[in-house]
């Protein structure tokens, strides 16, 4: 049943706040990213330590290079763009429920307003500075001959050219800020929970129907 399902995930939390593979083994962002959408698909999110959870995956983002890393005390990592970047877009829905309607699924219904304009206070937040994490992905992680990277020095491959540009949805679309070119440096929108474009997830659930 979903409330044992609910339970194990409770049980792979971490005292740092992020969740592990299985209970007491260390947070990971994959496995956090894992955890945080099953829970929102339960509509069990709060079930766990919320506080917690949001101060491990802030955390995460490097000050500095603007990505993100998978655990404590590693080095930055493009892949992660997405996986803590959009669990955090996930746990960023439930401080913005003023400010996004109030349906099952709030990303099917968000409308992207005008991303260089910070003085409109009706786009929805998130818990992460968007506009870092572009930052890292198009300079940092895009490689000159085409794909995205782990990082500088690291080569460019599928994994991380699919999350990088992945995070990079996240970051410019479930947030208000954008770094870049207006056109040139613009992916299409898709859905933090399921990664793929919010307008196949839409058709997809109306055909369920």
């Amino acid at each position: 049943s979903s409330s044992r399902v609910v339970d194990f995930v409770r049980q792979c939390q971490t005292m740092e706040g992020g969740f592990g593979g299985e209970p007491w083994s260390e947070a990971h962002g994959g496995y956090t990213f894992c955890a945080v959408a099953a829970l929102q698909l339960m509509n069990q999110l709060e079930a766990v330590d919320i506080p917690a959870l949001r101060g491990w995956l802030v955390r995460r983002q490097m000050s500095y290079e603007g990505g993100f890393q998978g655990r404590s005390n590693k080095l930055v990592d493009g892949c992660y763009s997405f996986w803590q970047g959009g669990a955090l877009a996930i746990l960023s829905s439930l401080y913005n429920k003023s400010k996004i309607p109030t349906t099952t699924d709030p990303w099917l219904h968000m409308h992207d307003d005008d991303n260089n304009d910070t003085t409109n206070n009706t786009s929805p937040f998130l818990l992460f500075q968007e506009e870092f994490l572009q930052r890292y992905i198009l300079l940092c992680a895009q490689d000159i001959n085409g794909g995205l990277r782990d990082k500088p020095s690291k080569t460019r491959d599928f994994y991380h050219s699919c999350y990088n540009l992945s995070g990079l949805s996240v970051s410019q679309h479930c947030g208000k800020l954008r770094y870049g070119h207006s056109t040139e440096s613009s992916v299409a929108a898709t859905h933090p929970v399921y990664n793929i474009r919010r307008d196949r997830v839409d058709a997809m659930l109306r055909e369920s129907l």
